[in-house]
């Protein structure tokens, strides 16, 4: 049986690309493509694996010449050549859904049908680039929809994503969550008095209101990530909100564990970020919608006994609601074990076992 691997693209670092990553671990004798990578811009595990790519490489080596090439990448995508293969497992939030797979057949682990076409207004805003887009949306809806067609089995990260998968691709998936890396993180007996966002920063994350609350409360904010809106929330932060940047794994585990804690403010179908932090021993302050709703149980009034709160929620992506949850948050009491222990069920092995007993049972089954 050989099988190949297929990712979007590896030019940055973030949860698909984590996910990804453990993916190919679990299938060493898989070969594995994407569209384009960098490696000194994603992990350095990439480094150590063999991965093909397009034509498109030496022209996307970053994020932001990945979006403006997505109208081509969808094409060179279906360029590759996986005909010797009899499975092919995609992960794909984006263009890893358009390969072809003439004889074999295709397995889809999608994070959710593509954010900047079927969200469109959430992924973009109402800017000048929005504008030209919107004018091939209806080409590139058609496009996404007819790759989704061309897929044997759909598996979803949450039932979020599935639910997504079903109205925009009208096509049923299973569920399997993705993972933290739990042995990675653990409580600090230094806990600080400060929050922290761990973040893209771009438009959809919708750190901007976080920014907007804390300028208001002047409570200490640290804020790690990059992105394309950094200059414009640098301008608008106060000096209580400091900016690390990009930082490595260990510092990442260190600042999760170390502070009060760790607000999370985009609309996901998933988000491995609070998962972290509860398996640094720190509580979340999050929008309450989406996928949050999977994997953070909310502090609130009839709670079970053996359900011990693990997160604040709050309802509208604005400054004033958030401000309510951290003034609610300082109402409740966390306990790390408790914390640590609900993490503890999104563990990398229970992970791979799941994706590769999914696969070998489609395997059996053609």
């Amino acid at each position: 049986m050989r099988i190949a691997i297929v990712h979007d693209y590896l030019c940055g670092i973030g949860g698909a690309e984590r996910v990804f990553q453990y993916i190919c671990e679990e299938f060493p004798e898989a070969d594995a493509y994407t569209l384009a990578c960098n490696p000194s811009k994603t992990y350095p595990y990439f480094s150590t694996r063999k991965i093909h790519t397009t034509w498109l490489n030496n022209f996307v080596q970053s994020m932001d010449s990945f979006r403006w090439s997505f109208p081509i990448a969808t094409y060179a995508m279906e360029s590759i050549d996986l005909s010797k293969y009899d499975i092919v497992l995609s992960s794909s939030a984006t263009v890893a859904k358009y390969v072809r797979v003439p004889t074999g057949r295709h397995i889809c682990y999608c994070y959710i049908p593509t954010r900047a076409i079927w969200h469109f207004d959430q992924y973009f805003g109402n800017n000048f680039k929005a504008k030209i887009l919107k004018l091939i949306l209806p080409y590139l809806r058609k496009r996404d929809y007819i790759a989704a067609q061309r897929i044997n089995h759909f598996i979803a990260i949450s039932n979020d994503s599935k639910n997504y998968i079903k109205q925009y691709y009208n096509r049923d998936a299973d569920v399997i969550y993705c993972p933290i890396e739990t042995d990675k993180f653990r409580p600090s007996d230094e806990r600080g008095d400060h929050f922290l966002i761990v973040s893209r920063l771009e438009h959809w994350k919708r750190v901007d209101y976080a920014v907007e609350a804390f300028n208001k409360l002047g409570l200490p904010l640290r804020i790690i990530g990059t992105g394309k809106e950094e200059s414009t929330l640098r301008s608008m932060a106060k000096s209580n909100i400091t900016f690390l940047g990009a930082v490595d794994d260990g510092a990442l585990a260190r600042e999760y564990s170390k502070a009060r804690a760790v607000i999370f403010t985009p609309f996901l179908e998933y988000g491995l970020i609070p998962l972290e932090a509860n398996a640094s021993g720190t509580p979340v302050i999050c929008y309450g919608k989406g996928g949050i709703t999977e994997t953070m149980i909310p502090a609130e009034k009839g709670l079970k006994k053996d359900d011990a709160p693990t997160a604040v929620f709050f309802y509208e992506q604005t400054a004033d609601s958030l401000i309510e949850a951290i003034h609610e948050f300082e109402t409740y009491t966390f306990k790390s074990a408790d914390l640590v222990r609900h993490a503890s069920k999104w563990s990398v092995p229970s992970f791979k076992k799941n994706i590769r007993q999914t696969v070998e049972q489609y395997c059996k089954s053609l």
